[in-house]
Parts: C-alpha cells; structure tokens; sequence
C-alpha cells in the first residue's frame, strides 16, 4: 500500500488499494459475526457497526467530492432542520461534529442495513474514482476543499490509508472474542 509521501497512483493502484481494504474491513467485521453489533472494537467503545457509520459519512465526503450521484445524508438534513427550528445558523456541522451524527444515527439500525449503505456508497464512490485518469488521479488540489494534496491522497485519506487502523481493531476484537468463546467465557 502506498504511504501518503508517495508521489502518485495510478487509478488502476487506487480502485486496488480500495477493493483490498474494503475485503479486509469486511471479512474483519464477518468474523465478529453475530458479535459485531454487540462488541466494543475501539477504545472509545466503538463496535463494528459503529466503526461502518464513521467510514460511511468520511467517504461520502470523498464520493460527493467525486461528483458521486450521493444524496446527503439524513442525519445531516435532521441537524441542519433541528438548527434552523432552534433559530442557530443552518450551516452543516463539520469534522468530529457531524461524524458523531453519523455515528448516532446508525446506532439503532441494523447492521446489515449499515453494511448496505457502507457497499452502496462505496459502489458509487469507485465508479466516480474509476473515471479519473491517471493524471487527474495525481493532480494537486482538484478538489478545492480537500487542501493541497493529489486527488489519490484525498481518496486515500477516508478509505483505503484510513480503513486498515478500523480493520485492525475489529480484528483484534474478533481474536479476543474467539479466545474468550473457545475457553467458555461469555459470547453475548
């Protein structure tokens, strides 16, 4: 995988780099199995299903960057109504404010709901990313609010250099749960 100091990619190497981490967040999150709605995967106590929401509202970033037909999410759409019924400024939340809203509003919706509209999302993201051209792919700031970095950095940054830390902790806690499964402990 290439490390964010790195000078290009190709679209090819970024559809790639997608695909693989994709796999790898999804297998991690089968693993868990009927555990990933229940288990604490992060230490904030973030379960699987959790960790989903917070990589569906970063990537819609990027595929709404990408000129992907996404729609903006409900839990903005309710936060930008809740504001202007309160009289506050109706501009949309940004950073850790929003992603809470993600993170809030998948919390009572299935989890196979939220791996639907994680593949969705992600299905519209690649088809976006996948008519870039090398050069566009490698262009600097093409997206005027993504700062100054190519646009396989931007991709990047909320999907495949992004998912391996979230893919990494679901797997611990898929190990730990096995563990604690296979010497009887509880299995929730």
């Amino acid at each position: 995988m290439p490390a964010m100091d790195e000078l290009s990619m190709t679209t090819q190497d970024v559809l790639d780099a997608i695909a693989r981490e994709r796999a790898r967040l999804t297998d991690a999150i089968a693993a868990l199995g009927d555990q990933a709605s229940a288990t604490p995967v992060t230490a904030e106590g973030w379960r699987a299903k959790d960790v989903l929401a917070h990589l569906i509202h970063w990537a819609a970033q990027v595929a709404f960057g990408l000129g992907a037909p996404v729609v903006p999410p409900v839990y903005m759409l309710e936060e930008r109504r809740r504001r202007q019924a309160a009289g506050l400024s109706d501009a949309m939340p940004t950073g850790d404010e929003s992603n809470a809203l993600a993170v809030a509003h998948y919390r009572d919706v299935e989890l196979e709901q939220v791996r639907s509209e994680f593949d969705a999302l992600l299905d519209a993201l690649v088809a976006s990313a996948r008519t870039r051209s090398d050069g566009e792919m490698n262009a600097m700031a093409p997206i005027p609010w993504a700062g100054p970095r190519p646009l396989w950095q931007f991709i990047g940054g909320d999907t495949f250099l992004h998912w391996p830390r979230h893919a990494e902790a679901i797997e611990r806690a898929a190990a730990a749960t096995d563990v604690m499964t296979s010497q009887g402990g509880p299995s929730t």
